[in-house]
């Protein structure tokens, strides 16, 4: 028998949705997505990441502002076409109960959909063929009041620096690092991993992770996500540093 959602619709729900008797877990999703082919697979998807539950779906833009208002979920799956219209955001930015917690499933990967997306509001960007740990660890970060972009998509955007508003001027926050955490910074920016940065400078993975909970720390930022987007507005060059002596 097919079940009706929380907000009381049944959009071709696919076997095995959530109940209201299943329990509680730590992150609740609402899904939002008006094709149904996609929808479904999202739900398989979502249904395999530990520790978080699909608590409602939506199938047009009104129902996903309804539902995001009554189930106040900690995080927002939705599709590109109830987020944007022909790959540019819609009239009005999405309500911030909305946008400070959607990862946006995008089933083509471009820049031009990239930056309407983070344009639009969403703090988390994955693309569908990206793996289901990249899935896992947006919804996890958006949930915990940060953002995630895949490695690759930071890497591209931040090349494409033509994209991102610059400032000329060095910012004052620099002054707070030090030469090293400064290197850091910028390989962040880059996309690189803790991995890749202690290759980079030829210093151990644990070194590279102190500096960038150091930098964290200093500039007050959340995530990798938030140090990536800093680089950015400050228009800085992310290129990888010769490592210090």
């Amino acid at each position: 028998m097919q079940q009706t959602s929380p907000g009381g619709i049944a959009p071709h729900r696919p076997c095995g949705a959530p109940s209201e008797e299943e329990p509680d877990v730590q992150v609740r999703i609402l899904l939002a997505e008006d094709r149904d082919v996609f929808r479904e697979g999202l739900f398989v998807l979502l249904s395999e990441i530990a520790n978080a539950k699909v608590v409602g779906m939506a199938v047009d833009r009104k129902e996903l502002i309804h539902q995001s208002t009554r189930l106040t979920p900690d995080v927002v799956v939705a599709g590109t076409s109830l987020v944007l219209a022909d790959g540019v955001p819609m009239p009005s930015r999405l309500p911030e109960a909305v946008s400070g917690s959607t990862v946006l499933a995008v089933e083509r990967d471009t820049d031009d959909l990239l930056c309407a997306a983070l344009a639009a509001g969403v703090h988390g960007y994955v693309p569908l063929s990206s793996p289901r740990e990249d899935f896992d660890a947006a919804i996890q970060a958006v949930a915990a009041g940060g953002g995630f972009l895949p490695t690759h998509v930071t890497r591209r955007l931040v090349r494409n620096f033509h994209l991102v508003p610059r400032r000329m001027d060095r910012p004052a926050e620099l002054e707070l690092l030090s030469d090293r955490e400064q290197q850091v910074l910028l390989l962040v920016g880059d996309g690189r991993s803790n991995r890749e940065i202690a290759r980079t400078l030829r210093v151990r993975e644990a070194t590279v992770k102190s500096h960038v909970s150091r930098v964290l720390a200093k500039l007050e930022l959340r995530d990798r996500v938030h140090a990536a987007q800093l680089v950015w507005r400050f228009g800085l060059n992310s290129s990888p540093l010769p490592p210090q002596a």
